[in-house]
C-alpha cells in the first residue's frame, strides 16, 4: 500500500474513533484509534486522541504511554512534551516533572497562552506566587482579553493580600465582559475587605443594572450590611438571596449566624435543621448547631449532635476532631463528672493517635492541651500550649486558653500577661475576656 493510501486509511479510522468519542463510547473509540495507528505508525493524531480517551477512563498511565509513543518517534515534538506535562500536573500532581516538561515544550517552540497558564498554575501550586504572576502576565501580553487568565491573576493577587491590584484585574474583566457576575462578586468582596463599603454597594448596583437581581449579589449585600451591624437589612437581603437561588447551606448558615446575633435562637435552630435536611452529611452544619446549643446551655442536646458527628464522619474530618473535646465539655457543664472524665480520656487518646500522623497540626495539640487542662493535668497542658505558641506566636485564642490553664497552676501574673498579649494581637478579643468569669479580672 502506498504511503498516501496508508495515511488516508489511518485518517478514516481516526475519524471513526472521533465519532465514538462524541457518543461517549470510549472502548469503541480506542479500538479505532488503535486501528488507525496499526494502519500508519506515524499518524500522530491517533496517539493524541487515544491519550484523551484514556484520561476520560481514568487510565492515566495508559495516556502517558500514548504520549510517550509520540516522543519515541519524534523527540522534538514540543506539543507532546506539553501534553505529558499536563497529565503529570493535573492527574499525578507531579509538579517538578511537569515544570521540566513545560520548559522543554517552550524550548521547542510551544510558547502560547496555554503553556504560560499551565506554568503559572504549577508556580501557584508550589506557593511561588510572584513567579505565577509573571507567567500569567506573559499570557496576558499574548491575549489581554483572556478572562480565565486575568481571573487567575486576580485570585492569586487577592491571596497575596494585594487587594487593589486584584480589583484592577476584575475591572479589566468587566471591560471585556460587562455581564460577568463572578467578577462583580469578587470585586465587591475585595472592596469590603479594604473597608470601601460604599464602593462595594456601588459595584452591586452596577451589576444589578445589567444582570438584574441575583442571589449571590444579594448575599454580598447581606455581608456588607452585617459588616455595618445592620442585622435587619442583612437578613432581608439574605432572604432575598434564598428566594432567588433556592436554599443552600452557605446561605442558610449565614442566616442562622445573623439570627443568633439578633438573639433569635429558636429560629436559628430551625434554620440549621433545614440545612441538615438539605445536606444530611454536612458535618459543618451539625457542628454549628451543636455549638449554638452549647452557647444556649442545652448541653445534653449538644452532646448528642457531637456524637452524631463522631459516628458519621471519618477520622480526618476536622469537625469530628473537635467534637471529641466538646462532647466531654458538655458532660462537664452538666456536672456529669464520670462521663466528662471518660470523654476527655477518649479525646486525649484520639488526639495522641492523630498527632502521630499529623505532627504539625496545631489544632490537634490545642485540643489535646484543652483536654489535659480540663482534667486538671495542668503541667502537661502547659507544655503543649508552650509548644503551640512557639510554633505560632500570633494565635490570641491560644494565649487565652493558656491563661485559664495558668490560673489552675496558680500562676496569676503569667495568666494576666497571656490575656494582655491576646488583646494586643487582636483587640476585639477584649470582648471575649469580659464575658469570661475566670479572665475578666485581669482587665
Amino acid at each position: 500500500m502506498s504511503e498516501e493510501k496508508t495515511s488516508s486509511k489511518a485518517e478514516e479510522l481516526n475519524k471513526r474513533g472521533l465519532i465514538f468519542v462524541q457518543t461517549e463510547q470510549s472502548e469503541e473509540a480506542l479500538k479505532y484509534f488503535n486501528r488507525a495507528i496499526e494502519a500508519d505508525r506515524n499518524f500522530m493524531d491517533a496517539y493524541y486522541n487515544k491519550a484523551v480517551v484514556h484520561l476520560a477512563l481514568d487510565q492515566v498511565d495508559d495516556a502517558i504511554k500514548a504520549i510517550d509513543s509520540i516522543l519515541i518517534k519524534n523527540g522534538n515534538d514540543g506539543e507532546a512534551y506539553f501534553e505529558k506535562g499536563n497529565i503529570l500536573f493535573y492527574y499525578k500532581n507531579d509538579i517538578k516533572t511537569a515544570v521540566e516538561l513545560y520548559n522543554k515544550a517552550m524550548y521547542l517552540g510551544v510558547k502560547n497562552e496555554r503553556s504560560y497558564y499551565s506554568m503559572a498554575l504549577c508556580m501557584e501550586a508550589s506557593s511561588e506566587n510572584e513567579e505565577a504572576i509573571k507567567w500569567l502576565d506573559r499570557a496576558i501580553i499574548l491575549d489581554n482579553k483572556n478572562v480565565q487568565v486575568i481571573s487567575k491573576k486576580a485570585e492569586i493577587l487577592a491571596y497575596m493580600l494585594k487587594y487593589n491590584e486584584a480589583i484592577n484585574c476584575y475591572d479589566s474583566i468587566l471591560k471585556i465582559q460587562v455581564d460577568n457576575e463572578e467578577a462583580y462578586h469578587f470585586k465587591t468582596v475585595l472592596l469590603a475587605q479594604i473597608g470601601k463599603t460604599a464602593e462595594a454597594f456601588e459595584s452591586i448596583q452596577a451589576a444589578e443594572s445589567i444582570l438584574g437581581k441575583r442571589g449571590i449579589l444579594e448575599y454580598d449585600k447581606c455581608l456588607l450590611y452585617e459588616k455595618e451591624k445592620k442585622q435587619d437589612e442583612a437578613l432581608t437581603s439574605l432572604n432575598e438571596a434564598i428566594s432567588l437561588s433556592g436554599k443552600n447551606t452557605m446561605f442558610l448558615s449565614k442566616k442562622a449566624s445573623i439570627l443568633i446575633l439578633m438573639g433569635k435562637i429558636d429560629e436559628a435552630k430551625k434554620v440549621y435543621d433545614e440545612s441538615i435536611e438539605i445536606e444530611p452529611d454536612n458535618m459543618e452544619v451539625y457542628f454549628s448547631k451543636a455549638n449554638l446549643l452549647m452557647l444556649n446551655k442545652e448541653y445534653e442536646e449538644a452532646s448528642k449532635i457531637y456524637n452524631i458527628i463522631i459516628e458519621k464522619s471519618d477520622n480526618k474530618d476536622p469537625y469530628r476532631i473537635n467534637s471529641y473535646y466538646y462532647k466531654a465539655l458538655c458532660f462537664e457543664n452538666m456536672h456529669q463528672e464520670e462521663k466528662a472524665i471518660d470523654g476527655y480520656k477518649e479525646a486525649i487518646e484520639n488526639y495522641n493517635l492523630l498527632i502521630l500522623n499529623y505532627p504539625y497540626d496545631l489544632q490537634l495539640h490545642v485540643l489535646k492541651a484543652n483536654s489535659l487542662r480540663d482534667t486538671r493535668k495542668y503541667e502537661e497542658a502547659e507544655e503543649l500550649y508552650e509548644y503551640v505558641i512557639d510554633l505560632n506566636k500570633n494565635m490570641p485564642e491560644v494565649y487565652l486558653m493558656r491563661a485559664k490553664n495558668r490560673i489552675g497552676l496558680g500562676k496569676e501574673n503569667e495568666a494576666k500577661n497571656d490575656v494582655n498579649t491576646a488583646i494586643k494581637i487582636a483587640p476585639e478579643f477584649e470582648r471575649i475576656v469580659r464575658l469570661d468569669e475566670d479572665l475578666n479580672k485581669f482587665l
